[in-house]
């Protein structure tokens, strides 16, 4: 095997392994299940107390 085979395997493999890493991120986050934990995670930003200074 030569250099350029094995950058183009390095590439190949590294470019698969990234596109499965994110389209498993992506489904484990909009999946239906998710979306309790989803809205409490967007209400938890502001809370009661944070409100203006008066």
């Amino acid at each position: 095997m030569s250099h350029d085979t094995l950058v183009l395997i390095a590439k190949s493999v590294g470019l698969i392994y990234l596109m499965v890493f994110f389209l498993i991120v992506v489904f484990q986050t909009y999946r239906p299940s998710r979306k309790a934990a989803a809205d409490r995670a967007a209400r938890s930003i502001l809370t009661a107390e944070d409100r203006p200074c008066r």
